[in-house]
């Protein structure tokens, strides 16, 4: 099947023109998704149309229930910035025009820029940054996820007006590199009040080069350029993101020239764009292996999913080669590994678990599920293995994904549903570990990471830990990784981390999601990066 399924790719790469003769198709670059840089002095105006998978619930970072990926990339950095920016595994100055940190590594010393305003016109002081922080710990703020990285932090001062002294409990790795890199900072003054209803949640106020304009529920949100920016103003005049959470209508908007860029394309849309040759002549496509991969996860708090053998035997049961073939369409590379790809953290000796049904009915039968009644159940002590598997609705992938694990999950005795909600409800039910089984994919928009957060029990509550795993030695490893600032030391933790989260089956990995994005040919300056795409550099063509 497999070489079956390079020919088609083969053949889906030129069609045959009337009256016979060949036309070569799109060329390497195209297939490949590489962006190919064209000539071009860039020139101030335009706007750039954008289709968003999904609608946010909300435009703060540091709100729980806001905290999400594609959220994150279209406001941090255009509309909200941060004190240092990251690019290519470098921290520069950013909102701060310098730093230095104290060789115990327990105190941040930070020089704010004297010239930077809000799009308000209010100026940036130290007050707005220590503002950020005091709300981000506050305890009655639903803030937990994010504090959870900066949870070593002791105390902020703010001794004048351009000057931020950060001073934390203990040596942590990633402290300075996240509090800098990482943290957007909001205005004092708008911080003011019940956190969970402030306006700015949904009319965000920052420093950024695009300030923004107006968000239309359930149809778009646009941003217009910040004139008055501190920096290099962006080119673009405006940027409308359209809400397209149907992938078909994002296809049908697609073929239409409705959008300048087409963010999350789908395997089967990208698939599709290889034998259109309207596509092929007016859009670049872009295929950015992201530092995303994708996971299943069975609740450890119920049983019988708090059983490694049964964790290890929902794994075995899992069919990857047909969803490698038939849903990711081979653009999804398997991994088992919770650090960036190719990294020295990732034990390449852990090979991910087979399809082996058998093996599963054994593992099964060690932990005591047996079809005693004869129905076609597994049953123990008068309990059925019973599993609901909580979806996200509008996901393409698990539309497709779903329905296959749920026939292998039948046939091995597990009566198992799927349980669909809306995109909302879903995270609100992750975070109160209110589901059997559920997914979601984990990002970080840089090549160095900390999955404490991820992995450490004390992180069940409040963290990112939703499955409830729980392991005293990987607590001991995260813990230790936290205060190890050797790289290779470091990564030698991180390598008995993954090794032992997998044995553990603490989630199921599946695959490394790639960024499959597509923009116009007239749309210039724009290139892939772990931190998404950087807008202001982006420019429209004649």
């Amino acid at each position: 099947m497999r070489c079956l399924f390079a020919l088609l790719l083969v053949f889906s790469a030129c069609t045959c023109k009337r009256g016979g003769g060949v036309d070569a198709g799109p060329d390497a670059d195209w297939l490949a998704g590489r962006v190919v840089v064209l000539p071009g002095t860039p020139r101030d105006g335009g706007t750039l149309t954008v289709r968003l998978p999904i609608e946010p619930v909300g435009l703060t970072r540091l709100h729980d229930r806001f905290n999400e990926g594609t959220m994150t990339r279209v406001t941090v950095g255009p509309v909200y910035e941060t004190l240092g920016r990251v690019r290519e595994g470098q921290l520069t100055p950013l909102l701060a025009q310098a730093w230095s940190e104290s060789d115990d590594h327990l105190t941040l010393r930070v020089t704010l820029r004297s010239d930077v305003r809000f799009h308000d016109g209010q100026p940036l002081t130290s007050a707005d940054v220590k503002a950020t922080l005091d709300v981000l710990f506050d305890p009655k703020n639903a803030t937990s996820g994010f504090r959870s990285a900066l949870q070593t932090l002791d105390r902020v001062e703010a001794p004048d007006a351009t000057t931020v002294v950060i001073h934390w409990k203990e040596p942590y790795f990633l402290a300075t590199w996240t509090l800098l890199g990482a943290l957007p900072v909001l205005p004092a003054h708008g911080l003011v009040g019940e956190f969970d209803t402030l306006p700015l949640h949904r009319a965000p106020i920052g420093t950024g080069p695009f300030r923004f304009e107006k968000w239309e529920a359930g149809t778009s949100m646009a941003y217009v350029r910040n004139d008055a920016y501190w920096g290099r103003r962006a080119y673009l005049e405006r940027v409308v993101f359209r809400f397209v959470k149907d992938d078909t209508a994002a296809v049908a908007g697609w073929e239409r020239g409705d959008f300048d860029l087409i963010t999350r394309l789908s395997p089967t849309a990208w698939r599709g764009s290889e034998s259109n040759p309207r596509l092929q002549a007016g859009y670049q496509r872009v295929f950015f292996p992201e530092n995303t991969y994708v996971w299943l996860g069975f609740n450890h708090r119920k049983q019988p999913f708090a059983d490694p053998r049964v964790r290890k035997a929902l794994g075995l049961l899992f069919p990857m080669e047909q969803v490698e073939r038939t849903v990711d369409l081979g653009l999804e590379p398997r991994t088992t590994c919770p650090y960036f790809p190719g990294s020295m953290s990732c034990d390449p000796r852990v090979t991910p678990l087979p399809f082996d049904p058998p093996a599963a009915k054994r593992l099964l039968g060690e932990a005591g599920w047996a079809d005693s009644d004869g129905d076609g159940v597994l049953d123990r002590a008068g309990e059925r293995f019973t599993l609901a598997f909580l979806a996200a609705a509008q996901s393409p992938k698990m539309t497709k994904l779903l329905p296959l694990y749920l026939d292998t999950l039948e046939s091995a005795g597990i009566d198992a549903r799927i349980e669909t909600v809306d995109v909302s409800g879903y995270m609100s039910r992750v975070r109160a570990h209110d589901f059997d089984a559920m997914a979601l994919s984990w990002s970080a928009a840089d090549s160095v990471q900390d999955n404490f957060q991820n992995f450490h029990s004390s992180q069940i509550d409040g963290g990112s830990n939703y499955v409830g795993y729980s392991n005293p030695e990987v607590d001991q490893l995260l813990t230790r990784i936290r205060a190890e600032f050797d790289p290779g030391k470091r990564a030698a933790l991180e390598r008995e981390v993954h090794r032992r989260v997998y044995e553990d089956q603490a989630y199921l990995f599946l695959g490394r999601r790639p960024a499959l994005d597509a923009f116009k040919r007239t749309v210039r300056g724009l290139q892939p990066s772990l931190g998404w795409y950087d807008l202001s550099a982006v420019w429209i063509s004649d």
